[in-house]
């Protein structure tokens, strides 16, 4: 349930070939941001990447490169009813061009999120489309007590 196929750490190099791919200047700021998302294994949030930025970048800044990254399509916004949103990257790092779609179950009283990697919405979908629908996105996320506060 948590495997961690699209989570792998951006080089230096592979997140300045991003920016530059996507018309984006390679700050040092930019490039720390989109390698801190890349290498988590859940969604953070912009004070959670502000935080291991060690405070080398303010938090105006990280809200304006995530707002650049999210209409570049380089990282999702999850919203897991918390009252802010969270990110993540929206691509595989292995192969920038090809989606991975997963969902997140939150745990109600830690905090803790999991990935969850399979998607078998494929019969919502069909039925969707025959009703003439086309570029069909979805977003299911859940919550609930996870193994360690529910003993």
């Amino acid at each position: 349930m948590d495997k961690k196929c699209c989570h792998s750490p951006l080089s230096e190099t592979a997140a300045k070939d991003i920016l530059t791919e996507n018309g984006l200047n390679r700050t040092k700021g930019k490039i720390k941001i989109l390698q801190e998302i890349s290498k988590s294994h859940r969604p953070l949030s912009v004070q959670e990447i502000h935080a291991k930025m060690k405070e080398s970048c303010d938090l105006s800044t990280i809200f304006r490169t995530i707002t650049q990254f999210k209409e570049k399509s380089l990282i999702q916004e999850v919203n897991l009813d918390e009252g802010f949103f969270r990110y993540e990257m929206n691509h595989s790092t292995e192969d920038h061009q090809k989606p991975h779609h997963h969902h997140h179950v939150r745990c109600r009283v830690c905090g803790d999120i999991k990935n969850i990697e399979h998607c078998d919405l494929g019969p919502f979908e069909k039925a969707i489309s025959k009703l003439g629908f086309k570029e069909m996105e979805h977003r299911l996320e859940f919550s609930g007590i996870c193994s360690k506060c529910s003993k």
